[in-house]
């Protein structure tokens, strides 16, 4: 069964990017002249994407559209396909991506905001281009943890990239995603999805998806944060509710 879904999914995930390719022909080089509707585009895109990998979303709670920043945990690059299939949204993203084969140049030119990891001059840069992307009502997507984790944890969130939003109007909504091995009957998480090691590439874990007649996301959106806070505070805030749910879903001691 593994090897023929294989046989099946890939030809189309393949003809699928290359569509994708040739539309973004006709998207804009700057990225804060992108419209709502190329982010529609894109939202499209990467839900009939998550079809073709047999990804099954488990919506819990209820999205807010009028939030300004999602600030989720990270556990596999594929957070971004379940994330951009329900919510047209930007990510902010290690800068290395930008020159990965066709996976750079599709983050590139739908409004990936890149950070150099570890450079702090980079980061007020950052902090300004997501501070015009919510002038312009686009919504960005932070991951606080800042690396991938393995799934098993949620690490301390990193308040830094929350000064975008600390101490305005703006609203965030806490987001939590988990990747179970056979919901609802065992919602633990699973490692043959999530970067385990250091040995996992996208690749892999792509051919496993792939391999699989379904694998299972769970995505819960929690009560949304008003920023009318200091970035730790709401740093912090986001990290307790965000760890909440993994320990209520998986039933972690």
């Amino acid at each position: 069964m593994g090897y023929f879904l294989i046989l099946i999914r890939l030809p189309l995930i393949v003809i699928h990017i290359v569509l994708g390719l040739i539309i973004l022909i006709f998207f804009p080089t700057n990225n804060l002249k992108l419209k709502p509707l190329h982010h529609k585009i894109s939202q499209m895109w990467m839900k009939i994407l998550s079809l073709l990998f047999g990804f099954n979303v488990i919506q819990l709670g209820s999205l807010d559209n009028s939030a300004d920043i999602f600030i989720s945990n990270h556990v596999t690059l594929f957070d971004i396909i379940i994330l951009q299939s329900i919510v047209p949204v930007n990510f902010v993203a290690k800068s290395e991506i930008k020159n990965w084969p066709i996976v750079g140049h599709l983050s590139s030119k739908t409004g990936t905001i890149f950070i150099n990891r570890g450079d702090a001059s980079d980061n007020e840069e950052v902090i300004n281009t997501i501070k015009k992307y919510i002038q312009l009502k686009k919504k960005v997507v932070i991951f606080p943890e800042g690396r991938i984790g393995d799934g098993l944890k949620i690490k301390k969130f990193h308040s830094k990239l929350l000064e975008s939003i600390s101490n305005t109007g703006d609203i965030t909504q806490p987001v939590f995603i988990h990747y179970p091995i056979n919901y609802p009957i065992d919602n633990q998480n699973d490692i043959k999805i999530c970067w385990a090691d250091k040995s996992q590439t996208l690749i892999k874990i792509a051919i496993r998806c792939m391999s699989k007649l379904r694998t299972d996301v769970i995505i819960k959106f929690h009560e949304p944060i008003g920023c009318n806070e200091d970035a730790y505070t709401l740093a912090k805030k986001s990290f307790e509710v965000v760890k909440l749910s993994r320990d209520e879903i998986t039933t972690v001691d």
